[in-house]
């Protein structure tokens, strides 16, 4: 029986995390790459390998710096540089994964995947970030991208190269855009599970603009779901948001 194969960039991050097991459940062959940072799940390798077995490869690079591809059915670039913070003080590295990561793996599924076997489908995880901020209403897929801050607009960059690349190259993509997400394994930079590591400790919570900003919340499986239901039945070559359509402030 043929067993769906999928590249998984950022395999050991957050939402990388999810939709692996996700899909290693579903037997896929996944061959992660994940250049191990600091958010990394670097305990969930083992888990990986002894559970899964033959169906789950790890390469430890940079996607900036990956050399080959295997031959897939996708590639779900998760990988990214994502803690706003961080870009406001540095966005180098942001520029380097979000940008210069994305512009290498398309140039590897050109000029190297095509030569052998058929493009696989790339599926970009960007972000809702990429509109900007909203005092009324709702964004849609046709809104316009309005980035605030360094790291939502390396993500737009990237939605605009992919774009560019399927009209010059016939490249086939999905970008989906998912609001904020919580759930298993997200590090403790993020504002749910900073939250939950500072009450446990007894401390108060920083909160921005006094935690009066609306967002909308998604759990990481529910977002590892929505991906592989747009894999499956999304029409290509297009935009995709994820939401729960709940909204509260911080």
């Amino acid at each position: 029986m043929y067993n769906k194969s999928a590249v998984v960039t950022g395999c050991l991050s957050f939402i990388g995390v999810a939709l692996t097991e996700k899909l290693l459940r579903e037997d896929w062959q996944v061959y992660g790459i994940d250049k191990l940072t600091y958010v990394a799940n670097t305990k969930l390798i083992s888990y990986f390998k002894t559970t899964y077995k033959d169906n789950f490869t790890l390469v430890s690079e940079d996607i900036k710096d990956v050399k080959w591809l295997p031959a897939c059915d996708v590639v779900f670039n998760i990988a990214a540089e994502s803690d706003v913070d961080n870009g406001n003080k540095d966005c180098s590295q942001f520029i380097s994964s979000n940008i210069e990561g994305v512009r290498n793996l398309l140039s590897l599924i050109n000029s190297r995947i095509i030569t052998k076997a058929d493009k696989p489908l790339f599926f970009q995880m960007s972000t809702d970030e990429v509109y900007g901020d909203l005092e009324e209403g709702v964004f849609d897929e046709n809104a316009p991208l309005r980035p605030s801050n360094p790291y939502a607009a390396t993500k737009a960059s990237a939605d605009l190269l992919i774009q560019s690349w399927a009209r010059t190259h016939g490249l086939e993509y999905l970008i989906a855009r998912p609001s904020n997400n919580y759930g298993y394994y997200q590090y403790p930079e993020k504002l749910i599970p900073l939250a939950v590591k500072q009450l446990s400790r007894g401390k108060k919570i920083k909160l921005h603009n006094e935690g009066k900003p609306i967002r909308s919340w998604t759990h990481s499986e529910d977002t590892a779901e929505a991906i592989l239901t747009l894999y499956d039945n999304a029409d290509r070559n297009k935009v995709y948001n994820i939401s729960s359509e709940y909204e509260q402030t911080n």
